[in-house]
């Protein structure tokens, strides 16, 4: 790896000495190129930003692990794809259930729709709850995001941080909240803010 900053030696020691400079190096030499990847293999750019991020703080949990710098290089891109793959997976597993929902809605009588009407209603209060139990800057940025209606530049120009915060805070945000509900609890979450402005 080319580096006019550091040599493969000072990124290694610095990893394991916890230099912070080596890491933003590192983020600077690899976000673009990650998202890049990740987009094309999602087609979503939001949803990819969230993934390099992740894949960032995982790194950093271990970054003692790495002897060589395509090592860390290749940690980055199997990270990403294996990340992705998981999205892929999960969104196939979300338009499965959202299509059996809609059908559902479609088949039912008036007091079936009532019922379900009632349920989603109960289910957007319990994530206003949730939603008020996060941190003030993930709160702030999820408020932003969905019911608001803002983009990722968009918030970062309001909030004054860098896009990459506010992936982080939202990605902190959905992994908070994800835990709050049931697997199948998650997925009907993820359909209400689907339906919500974004």
């Amino acid at each position: 790896m080319k580096s006019s900053q550091f040599t493969e030696t000072q990124i290694i020691d610095g990893l394991k000495n916890d230099d912070s400079r080596v890491f933003d190096y590192l983020f600077n030499e690899y976000y673009t190129q990650l998202q890049y990847f990740a987009e094309r293999l999602i087609s979503n750019r939001e949803e990819a930003q969230d993934i390099v991020i992740t894949s960032f703080r995982k790194f950093w949990s271990i970054r003692n692990n790495f002897q060589t710098a395509n090592n860390i290089k290749a940690f980055f891109y199997i990270t990403v794809r294996n990340q992705c793959l998981d999205f892929l997976r999960y969104r196939q597993r979300f338009n499965e259930v959202k299509k059996e929902y809609e059908t559902h809605l479609l088949a039912a009588d008036e007091l079936q729709q009532t019922d379900n009407l009632i349920i989603e209603t109960d289910l957007i209060n319990k994530i206003y709850q949730e939603v008020q139990k996060l941190p003030n800057r993930c709160r702030e940025i999820f408020i932003l995001t969905y019911f608001k209606g803002l983009k990722t530049k968009e918030i970062a120009i309001a909030l004054q941080i860098s896009e990459s915060a506010v992936t982080t805070q939202r990605s902190l945000a959905i992994k908070y909240l994800k835990h709050a509900f049931s697997q199948e609890g998650y997925i009907f979450f993820c359909l209400v803010l689907a339906s919500l402005d974004r």
